[in-house]
């Protein structure tokens, strides 16, 4: 089983599929339709060429109770979960691509921000890391 699990990973280490995890305000649905924002981070992720084609995720989390500077403000803040392996650069060119995507959708938000993570690669799983008979 270890070597299976061996080759699974030399399959994938080569992978740093993103998780795009946008957090806003619920009241932000009267500036934008939330599904319009989702494909804006997501295409401007996609658009980095760091990626494999179909491997960007992007999901939202609305927040009901923030306060932005001492008060209620619009923001957004979109959290970037990436497997090591990129250079600095790469991980800020993919931080002002989807900045600038939500800016340019949200032109009249002043609070905008993105943050790059890296998830070390022996603390990540998934369905396609593990075998099937793993899963069972």
């Amino acid at each position: 089983m270890l070597m299976i699990n061996c080759m699974l990973y030399e399959k994938f280490k080569e992978k740093n599929v993103p998780h795009c995890v946008i957090e806003c305000p619920t009241e932000l649905k009267s500036l934008v339709d939330f599904d319009l924002l989702i494909l804006a981070v997501h295409d401007a992720a996609e658009s980095s060429n760091l990626f494999d084609i179909g491997d960007v995720k992007a999901r939202l989390v609305l927040s009901e109770h923030y306060v932005v500077g001492g008060i209620k403000a619009p923001y957004v803040h979109t959290l970037v979960h990436l497997l090591s392996g990129r250079s600095e650069m790469q991980k800020k060119q993919l931080a002002d691509l989807v900045t600038k995507a939500i800016c340019d959708l949200l032109p009249n938000v002043e609070m905008i921000s993105t943050e790059v993570r890296d998830i070390p690669r022996h603390a990540y799983s998934n369905r396609r890391s593990i075998s099937k008979s793993e899963i069972s």
